[in-house]
């Protein structure tokens, strides 16, 4: 056994049929595939999850045997100490976890400010002198610790809301939401235990007819004396018979009430009955700072605590590392603030830089909080740890993927073992190594279908991910809008955006974009809220435009399906979730067997007693319980895990028991039930067919569903309710967790939604999903404040040319780029070798050679080709077909080519020494202008007339000085070995000047030209 590879054998958790499988150690592995194919089943349930155990045991003085899990397999051998980052939706449920909690860093700021600040003074709040003395008011302040800067502690809360930042109330306008209802309305609609208990109803009759107030009146006719009334009450004392008691009542007014009743609460589900009506404002005290106005007051480098905490990361490090570069830090706090910046630059590294300390984690998304997880262990400097992650570019724009693979690189290169489950195409491209599974999902899946690099991939015809690469991505019939009807909303303003108006076609698919962070989602919700109630008011507004919105009359409802974990219930399966299984236990029910042994429905449903398996209720395993460790789960052995009993099951609807039709996929319970004439069944099953679900079974547990799977599913059940026409359907990226073979069923839904009148709206980073789109939104430019601005409204193309668009720069390079051309097949289909360098790996340290590539210029129609010499080009690794070379880090050519990631190397023959003085003399621009030249194998130009050519990606740069270090893959090499042609050799310095390596000697010679 190889001590450089985690090794498993024989691996058949869930839907892996016997699988063995190699991960080299310390290099970037991806783990790719179709959703469903069983990347988590190999990855995390079975590797993590034992490694885990493992490690967990290993670490007990008493050698616990930890058990085996839900895996299976034969062998595990060279794991490594494991870290799993997974995609949880929501994050931590504490109210109280924010951003600064979660990593740190709000400690670190309060042992920044309980050094390195000034106290002021407690009276007037006015500066102190050195020895904390107040000239003004005659006071010592009292000296800072870190204690005086958290929210927690009682030297530094604010006390008007206990360090929270808020003040919980009653909201008049959750109260009385709409303020068009008549008093007794109002009364008539309260919620139960409230202000419309019996004795206050009364009271409050008696003071409106005390004063003389209309019961029939609206409550936005009320004058202001009327208003105080209701709200407030009176003084006046009513004798009032209730119930057959008379006793003295006086109305407290709704809200005195309220507050009254909630404080004398005295059990949770008393204080519940009023949660509808609370409200949160901001603390007037602390202006949402949390923490008491000396705290509040004391300043670092010019700013305050809550400055630090209220702003993004990526101000905050500029802030301080201007005051570490000027001098503006107290010595004692100066490594401490050091340190602080680079934990925060870290998350910047990751695409967070637009968060801010004070964010609650609950409203991250399962990405975001992924990634902040990854910025943690950059910190860390663990080195020969297994990182396990689950689809880390997860609603990361595609701008900020190559921040992610930045940060991945770094923990590799400290020695760590770094496994991806990945469907961005872009990752796939970067990894050092790769494993797919497959082909298909469920039981069409779980083998390995390929493992080796990047390059051998694309050779696999049998691979999926390759064949959805080379295809170039999915397409769609785009519908003329000339004359379509349009939807505008103006003034949406939420968090980041202000007052932006949006405007979209009916009848089409728009896609709302931008970096992470632009302020996507806030337009979206801004956009569902105003059609929202103008749908609500269609009634009594007198017009559709008259609240800051057009268009709406042409729609009939608005659904916005958000990213949400499914129900997690042991007993939830797929026939439920969709809404059939009552459909299939009343099909039971009414059978010739049914109906002779007098079985109803219920006993056709493995989760209500009389006709389940009693021995494991109905859920087909048994559980064996431990004692001291976790409980393991069996076959039952009562029911042979066919979940119901013997007299159930011997009832037949045609040829199949309620067993056999529950373990049926939907593609073959499909046409079964259509044969069998049960329409609700067979429309339910379809859309899941062609959702690209048809391999699972009906009776199969939601908790065993991958992300790409369960994503589908909660598609599917939205769009299984009975909807008209005329909706607005809003997703929040329905192509998260999807691989690239999967979009097609997405796209072939939503074209069948828009063909019966509805409009589709969609949040959306993938670059070939946004150029298919009818029409584009794009927020920017950048994250947090320096987004929420509309930057483009108009077609895919259109974006394509906006020099202003980030997202517009990768939709013109997906048009520009041609489709990655593999390399020759070996002849008994297995992955090929590393590229033969042969004779040109000898030439490469004394041939002269040009790097080409090519770069996409403003006001230009197509790419520019960009070209320069480079020195002591020479093969790093024959093993790996690696090859470096240096370049100077100002050269504009290089950074023209080193943007697109290929390049092609050109070895120049003896009669092209002209060419050679051209490409090191002229302007990068014009280098090109009189050569003729065809694209290579990666459609890079390739000088006619070359001795031979090498096609290279860029694998990664360092910077050495004021040059770049560059190493590249080589994906395809050429020469004509029987040519009489000889290359250009370089003549400054003899051969005696290289090195072993085939470098010269002094750092002049290696300069590119």
């Amino acid at each position: 056994m190889s001590l450089d590879r985690i090794r498993l054998e024989g691996v058949t958790t869930h839907n892996l049929k016997s699988v063995d499988v190699s991960f080299p150690k310390g290099q970037l592995v991806v783990a790719a595939g179709v959703s469903g194919s069983g990347k988590s089943s190999l990855v995390i349930d079975t590797l993590f999850e034992h490694s885990k155990t493992l490690y967990l045991g290993a670490l007990s003085s008493k050698s616990l045997d930890m058990g085996d899990g839900d895996y299976q397999f034969d062998r595990i051998a060279g794991t490594q100490p494991p870290v799993a980052l997974r995609q949880r939706d929501g994050g931590s449920t504490n109210p109280r976890s924010t951003v600064g909690t979660l990593t740190g860093l709000d400690g670190l700021y309060r042992l920044l400010f309980g050094a390195g600040s000034r106290p002021v003074c407690p009276a007037c709040l006015g500066p102190t002198g050195a020895d904390l003395f107040c000239d003004d008011c005659g006071c010592f302040a009292e000296p800072h610790t870190a204690k005086h800067f958290s929210p927690n502690r009682k030297e530094g809360k604010c006390l008007a809301c206990d360090g929270i930042g808020e003040l919980v109330g009653f909201s008049l306008d959750k109260i009385i939401p709409d303020r068009s209802k008549t008093l007794t309305e109002i009364w008539d609609g309260a919620d139960p235990g409230t202000f419309a208990v019996p004795n206050m109803r009364k009271a409050f009759e008696a003071m409106a007819a005390d004063i003389g107030l209309d019961l029939g009146l609206p409550f936005e006719k009320l004058n202001p004396e009327q208003t105080e009334r209701v709200l407030h009450g009176s003084d006046t004392i009513y004798t009032l018979k209730i119930r057959k008691v008379t006793n003295d009542f006086r109305f407290e007014g709704i809200l005195g009430f309220l507050e009254r009743a909630y404080k004398n609460a005295s059990t949770p589900a008393r204080k519940n009955a009023f949660a509808n009506y609370l409200g949160r404002e901001v603390c007037s005290a602390c202006d949402g700072g949390r923490l008491r106005p000396e705290s509040l007051r004391a300043t670092v480098a010019g700013h305050t605590f809550h400055d630090f905490q209220s702003d993004e990361l990526s101000r905050s490090i500029a802030r301080l590392s201007e005051a570490l570069s000027s001098g503006g830090l107290p010595a004692q706090v100066r490594e401490l603030a050091s340190a602080i910046v680079k934990q925060s630059a870290n998350i910047d590294d990751v695409g967070l830089g637009h968060l801010q300390l004070q964010r609650p984690v609950t409203t991250l998304s399962g990405g975001e909080l992924q990634r902040l997880l990854l910025a943690q262990h950059l910190a860390s400097d663990l080195t020969g740890v297994m990182y396990v992650l689950d689809e880390p570019t997860a609603g990361l724009h595609e701008a900020d993927t190559g921040k992610i693979l930045t940060s991945l690189r770094r923990l590799r290169d400290l020695g760590n073992t770094v496994i991806l489950i990945e469907h961005d195409e872009s990752v796939i491209r970067a990894a050092d190594w790769i494993v797919e599974l497959g082909p298909g999902a469920g039981s069409r899946g779980g083998e390995i279908v390929f493992e080796g690099r990047f390059a051998d991939l694309l050779n696999r015809a049998d691979s999926p991910t390759a064949t959805a690469m080379l295809a170039g991505g999915p397409a769609r019939a785009k519908p003329d809008l000339t004359g379509a009807p349009w939807l505008q909303v103006r003034g949406i303003t939420r968090n980041n955006v202000v007052d932006v108006t949006a405007k979209l076609p009916l009848g089409a698919l728009t896609c709302v974009s931008g970096v992470s962070g632009a302020g996507k989602s806030s337009l979206v919700a801004g956009l569902h809220d105003a059609v929202s109630r103008a749908l609500a008011q269609r009634k009594t507004a007198a017009a559709a435009g008259s609240d800051g919105i057009d268009g709406a009359d042409a729609l009939d409802d608005v659904i916005y399906i958000e990213q949400r974990p499914i129900g997690r219930s042991s007993r939830s399966t797929l026939a439920t979730y969709i809404g059939i299984s009552d459909h299939v236990r009343d099909a039971f029910a009414a059978s010739a067997d049914a109906v002779e042994r007098g079985l109803g429905r219920g006993e056709f449903s493995p989760n209500v007693a009389g006709g389940r398996c009693e021995a494991c209720k109905g859920l087909g395993l048994a559980e064996i319980e431990m004692t001291l460790f976790k409980s393991e789960f069996i076959v039952c052995p009562e029911c042979d895990g066919r979940r119901f009993q013997d007299h159930v099951l011997e009832v037949r609807l045609g040829d199949k028991n309620i067993y056999d039709v529950l373990s049926m996929t939907v593609e073959d319970a499909l046409d079964w039930f259509d044969a069998k004439n049960h329409p609700k069944v067979v429309q339910a099953l379809g859309v899941l067919n062609e959702f690209g679900l048809g391999y699972l079974q009906l009776g199969c547990s939601t908790t065993t569903l991958s992300g790409g799977e369960a994503q589908r599913l909660n598609l599917a059940g939205e769009l299984l309710k009975q909807r008209r026409s005329r909706t607005l359907f809003i997703f929040d990226e329905p192509t998260r967790g999807l691989h690239a073979a999967d979009i097609r069923h997405l796209l072939a839904l939503f074209e069948r939604l828009i063909s019966t009148g509805n409009t589709i709206v969609v949040i959306e980073h993938d670059v070939k999903v946004i150029a298919l789109a009818d029409w584009v939104l794009d927020l920017g430019p950048g994250a947090g404040r320096d987004g929420g601005r509309l930057i483009h409204s108009g077609t895919p193309e259109d974006l394509a040319a906006n020099p202003a668009s980030v997202t517009g720069q990768f939709v013109r390079r997906l048009h520009e780029e041609p489709a990655a051309i593999p390399p020759a097949p070996s002849a008994d289909g297995r992955p090929s070798a590393p590229p033969d360098l042969g004779v040109i790996g000898d030439l490469l340290p004394r041939a002269v050679t040009v790097v080409a590539g090519t770069a996409r210029q403003p006001g230009q129609s197509g790419p520019t080709p960009y070209g320069l010499v480079i020195g002591s080009l020479t093969v790093v690794s024959d093993e790996l077909a690696l090859i470096g070379f240096l370049v100077r880090s100002r050269s504009t050519s290089w950074s023209a080519i080193a943007d697109t990631g290929r390049f092609c190397v050109n070895i120049l023959g003896e009669d092209q020494r002209d060419l050679a003085e051209a490409f090191s003399q002229g302007r990068p621009d014009s280098r090109f202008d009189t050569l003729s030249w065809t694209p290579s194998a990666n459609g890079c130009p390739r000088l006619s007339g070359a001795v031979g050519t090498i096609d290279c990606t860029v694998k990664s740069s360092y910077q050495i000085g004021d040059h770049q270090f560059v190493l590249a893959t080589v994906v395809h090499a050429d020469i004509d070995a029987g040519t009489e042609r000889r290359p250009l050799l370089r003549t400054a310095r003899d051969d005696s000047t290289l090195d072993e390596h085939g470098w010269r000697r002094f750092a002049r010679e290696t300069e590119a030209r």
